[in-house]
């Protein structure tokens, strides 16, 4: 590293002068960045106009479509029975709907009588276990023990796909438990022993491991596939911490009396166990004991709520006056829950569709509905407090179970359903059939699942049955025609007022991109400025855009050449779409009645001349040219300018902008030699007036 003296022995501000003479010779590289600067600008501005003709191509796009222009109109001679809408593109026609014998219904199913005891009325929001007794038929619910338990597992490549169970917990109630891959569900085996250990299952097939907790599809399951299993364990295990300040722990509500375990460790590291005992005369609380019949608290077996009493103090560790943390005791807890389990199945659009319920004594009547509601079957269910009634009723209408006698849906598995709600399967109960829409259309009796379907574009609604025959007429809509013409015109239009814009906007030559020290010498608002005036005038008289404008100018006025195309009809002008009165612009006009009675007149003609399709220019319509330049000028600006995702080696001013990069770095590493040089030799020269100075005093005590 060169030592710099600056002015100490010449008195001289060596900084100021060596700045000024690297100002001098950073002039140059001034003008390189300058250039760059404006190349980037141009860049951006050729960027800017190619998003202006993507969204310009996009509206051509839509105009390639025939539907662009076989806009049509539908009406009903009595929308209070048969209403309609129509596509753009469907065909002209007349539909009589000469008689409607049946509007489709959904399938309900209600309950036969109030689903509340005599005692008290059902409350939908407590637990079921809570207000059981409610029911009229609260013996019909047919409670089991265990667990109920719902885990979701992502798959990774080369690992087993397991529940993860604790260990001395098993699976029970397999035939309950549903297993879906990724929406997909699949049957459920269980594991048997076999001599060699392995049993293969079928594609749609799982296997599940009631110990271990491991699942064996019969299809490859990919990773990162997402695995939903509902399922029932015999027992619950969780570990719960307690200080000496805790007071209760909550567990699982609906628990199986004499079926909760307690254990823990004391500060001696002796193992303690601890059982629960029903209280007499309540069948809904229950004292926590050990073996020796010391009571630690009770449970409520409704609420799963566990209270300790001050029994528990003695086992904790002793605090220490070091410890920041009170002493904790980890308790292992096993129970287990009531519950029960119903299966449905309903006939849908989609096919047949199956589910299984498992829900916990925790869980209220509103939650089972809202489980029910929430599934695939596609279904509504609900209470009515009034009735003391439930409801079910399938939001599809139509029938799609096409069996004798059959119902679209179906109470398979349990007896919640079917003998504590009273539902009933069959023709017996409370009910309303599916049926399908029966009606005459143009003299054929056909049937839908839906009052609302489709025929060749056209979307009827039925309403009511009737012999009174109503028609639909579908036409063509000159208007919707014309708006979309006008549309297309008007996007033209502003495309060429912004290209034209770009085109003749004032250059400002003694407005330069500013260097950095012209920068600190302007204030932001004075530097906006100055970069707006440096700007204008980027693509002045640009060959690309000026060579697209004349292009399309060209493509509107040229005749198509179409042999179904009326004589009278072959250019944009012959209908009423002219240029403006100002010849200095590119942009078009519409004499609005002369277009309207063209389309009126033909509007086949009117789609062949927008949208004609030929081998050569000349017969192509306007829509199909204007295409071809606007893609063939969107490639070229992309050879210019590239787009967001190009590198600068792939196109035009990329390459230029690289080639400036390198000359800049060139210029300032030969700027930095200089520098140095130049301070060398004024160091040098600090060093020799030193020298002489130290001379000249040396030689001056001799005089004294």
């Amino acid at each position: 590293m060169v030592m710099r003296v600056t002015g100490l022995a010449s008195g001289m501000n060596i900084d100021e002068i060596v700045e000024n003479m690297m100002k001098a010779q950073s002039i140059p590289l001034n003008k390189i960045k300058q250039q760059k600067t404006l190349l980037e600008w141009q860049r951006d501005s050729y960027r800017e106009m190619n998003t202006l003709l993507l969204d310009f191509r996009s509206q051509l796009t839509n105009m390639k479509l025939s539907s662009f222009y076989r806009t049509r109109s539908v009406a009903s001679t009595n929308e209070d029975i048969v209403s309609a809408t129509v596509a753009s593109g469907a065909g002209q026609a007349s539909y009589t709907i000469s008689k409607i014998k049946s509007l489709a219904v959904a399938e309900s199913r209600m309950t036969n009588s109030g689903i509340s005891s005599d005692k008290s009325k059902v409350d939908t929001t407590k637990s079921l276990f809570s207000i059981q007794d409610s029911f009229a038929n609260a013996d019909k619910i047919l409670w089991k023990q265990g667990s109920v338990e719902s885990k979701s597992i992502v798959t990774k490549e080369g690992k087993p796909i397991t529940l993860g169970l604790a260990d001395g917990v098993q699976i029970t109630d397999v035939e309950n438990m549903t297993v879906e891959v990724n929406g997909k569900k699949y049957t459920v085996i269980e594991s048997e022993t076999t001599d060699s250990g392995e049993v293969n299952p079928n594609s749609g097939e799982v296997i599940v491991d009631k110990v271990s907790g491991e699942l064996t599809f019969g299809d490859t399951i990919a990773a990162n596939s997402t695995v939903k299993v509902n399922y029932v364990t015999d027992k619950k295990v969780e570990n719960k911490t307690i200080t000496k300040d805790t007071t209760q722990i909550q567990l699982k509500g609906a628990l199986v009396s004499e079926q909760v375990k307690l254990s823990f460790k004391d500060g001696n590291g002796t193992s303690i166990e601890l059982s629960d005992k029903p209280i007499e005369d309540n069948s809904k609380i229950g004292q926590i004991i050990d073996k020796d019949g010391n009571k630690f608290g009770e449970i409520n077996y409704e609420t799963g709520v566990i209270t300790f009493n001050s029994e528990f103090s003695k086992y904790f560790p002793a605090e220490t006056e070091n410890s920041k943390e009170k002493p904790k005791l980890e308790l292992t807890i096993t129970s287990q829950q009531n519950y029960f389990s119903f299966g449905l199945t309903t006939h849908t659009s989609k096919g047949k569709i199956d589910e299984k319920f498992l829900i916990q004594g925790s869980e209220s009547l509103n939650s089972v509905m809202s489980k029910v509601n929430n599934s695939k079957l596609g279904v509504t269910m609900f209470y009515d407090s009034y009735s003391d009634k439930v409801t079910m009723t399938r939001k599809e209408t139509g029938v799609y179970n096409n069996s004798e006698n059959g119902k679209e849906i179906e109470f398979t598995d349990g007896d919640f359903l079917t003998q504590v709600l009273g539902f009933q399967n069959g023709d017996s109960g409370n009910y309303i059939n599916a049926e399908n829409a029966t009606f005459t259309v143009n003299g054929l009796e056909t049937s839908r699942q839906s009052n609302t379907f489709s025929i060749n574009g056209v979307t009827f609604t039925l309403k009511k049955t009737t012999d009174t025959p109503v028609t639909i007429n579908v036409n063509n809509d000159n208007d919707k025609l014309y708006e979309n013409i006008k549309n297309f015109v008007d996007k033209y239009n502003e495309l060429v007022e912004k290209i034209e814009k770009k085109l003749s906007e004032k250059k400002y030559k003694n407005y330069l991109p500013l260097t950095d020290d012209e920068k600190e010498k302007l204030s932001e608002t004075q530097q906006e400025k100055w970069e707006n005036m440096a700007k204008s005038g980027i693509l002045r008289n640009d060959s690309i855009l000026s060579g697209l404008v004349t292009q399309m100018r060209t493509a509107i006025y040229s005749g198509v050449k179409q042999d179904d195309l009326d004589s009278a009809m072959k250019s944009l002008s012959a209908i009423g779409i002219t240029t403006t009165a100002d010849f200095t612009t590119a942009k078009l006009e519409i004499n609005e009645s002369k277009l309207k009675a063209a389309i009126e007149k033909d509007p086949n003609s009117i789609e062949l001349l927008f949208n004609g399709t030929g081998a050569t220019d000349g017969q192509k319509g306007v829509i199909q040219r204007l295409y071809d330049k606007v893609n063939a000028t969107m490639d070229q600006l992309k050879e210019r300018a590239g787009n967001s995702y190009s590198v600068n080696n792939q196109f035009t001013i990329g390459r230029q902008l690289d080639d400036l990069d390198d000359r800049i770095e060139r210029f300032e590493d030969r700027l930095a030699d200089l520098e140095t040089r130049y301070y060398s030799q004024f160091t040098a020269m600090e060093q020799a007036i030193q020298k002489a100075n130290s001379q000249a005093a040396y030689l001056a005590q001799f005089f004294q």
